[in-house]
């Protein structure tokens, strides 16, 4: 008997942009960190900014012309950045980006593979995952690795998280909300 078809339904996107970190990116970035106090949110350990405007990012252009290489990101706008900085042992717990459309992480260092994101249905397929799903190869849990300069979007509804960063060297990235604009 012939094996059935497998098409995925309801997937969510992630679009992967690659682009070289700008000069002076990683030395900005620990010395905002030295000037600025943190808060923690889903940072476990690490540094965790306030989040601010994008008049208040140096590197926003840079950004804004990544995301401008997919006509449809002209139609949103950036609500805010802020910077992490997880030292060897830190890491950021499962969360989502409630009030906003999509999330965006732009990478200062390499991730490492560190960042992981879940189904959301995952309460809901466990047995789907344990008795189908894998037989696909597909896992409720998928690693992202990216690179210095690369900027990753994806819908802020996607439960994501941060494993413990094993390095001596510091994991740097700007994570940002993006909403769609009223005004398109």
């Amino acid at each position: 008997m012939k094996q059935p078809e497998c098409h995925p339904i309801y997937a969510s996107t992630l679009w992967h942009f690659e682009e070289k970190l700008p000069e002076g990116a990683y030395e900005w970035a620990l010395e905002y960190k030295k000037a600025n106090t943190s808060v923690e949110y889903s940072n476990r350990g690490g540094y965790q900014s306030i989040q601010q405007s994008l008049d208040k990012f140096p590197y926003a252009m840079h950004v804004r012309n990544m995301l401008g290489q997919f006509t449809p990101f002209n139609e949103f706008m950036i609500g805010g950045w802020w910077l992490n900085v997880n030292e060897k042992g830190d890491y950021n717990l499962p969360h989502t980006h409630p009030g906003t459309d999509l999330a965006a992480v732009w990478y200062i260092t390499d991730n490492k593979k560190l960042l992981y994101f879940e189904d959301p249905l995952i309460q809901n397929r466990s047995n789907l995952y344990a008795h189908i799903f894998s037989q696909f190869g597909e896992t409720a849990r998928k690693a992202i690795e990216c690179a210095a300069g690369d900027l990753i979007v994806f819908p802020s509804d996607i439960p994501h998280s941060v494993e413990q960063h094993q390095l001596d060297t510091p994991r740097i990235s700007v994570a940002f909300n993006m909403l769609v604009s009223i005004n398109h």
